[in-house]
């Protein structure tokens, strides 16, 4: 098994003291500066959305929609495991309580190019059908039909700087991981 570095996926790249990606060819060099030339410009991969909010007392920390994945017809809302928590149908807006990727995780997007496979992990990004993974009992992958945009929530939480305020924030929000991983 060869070693990669973090960010580079292919051992035969290597990453300079300066961070530019350098290429098999001694001396080729990535220009982080200039985009590459492309015939079509692709929409952002994944928006950002910042959700602020203020800690108070009794304040519940339920599942965290972190993932929206939107396609035509459906928003899939995932946690931070990349487990389907919600799905909203987008033209009603209404919850599907009972649709069968709840509980699934989210393992990437796929696109037939000619032919080949193009496969995104781990997420899927604008253009390339969303693919979830069914959980035991249940067993395969399912596709989505194609995604139209992919929404980052992070939260940024706002606590009081009483005596401990910060740390008991932090146990809640940990506790949380635990009990949705474990």
């Amino acid at each position: 098994m060869q070693k990669t570095q973090r960010g580079v996926s292919d051992p035969s790249q290597a990453l300079d003291t300066a961070g530019a990606v350098v290429h098999g060819t001694p001396g080729a060099r990535f220009d982080f500066d200039e985009p590459e030339p492309t015939v079509v410009t692709l929409p952002p991969f994944v928006e950002v959305e910042l959700v602020y909010e203020r800690a108070q007392e009794g304040m519940r920390h339920e599942r965290w929609c972190a993932l929206e994945v939107w396609t035509q017809n459906r928003i899939y809302a995932c946690d931070w495991a990349m487990r389907c928590i919600q799905v909203i149908d987008r033209a009603s807006g209404v919850v599907d309580l009972k649709h069968p990727l709840l509980g699934s995780l989210l393992a990437g997007g796929q696109r037939k190019e000619d032919e080949a496979m193009e496969l995104c992990s781990p997420i899927p990004r604008p253009g390339t059908e969303a693919v979830f993974e069914y959980v035991p009992p249940r067993k395969g992958f399912v596709n989505t039909s194609t995604v139209t945009r992919v929404v980052l929530r992070l939260r940024v939480l706002t606590v009081p700087l009483a005596p401990r305020a910060v740390d008991a924030a932090w146990d809640r929000l940990s506790d949380l991981r635990r009990r949705r991983d474990g």
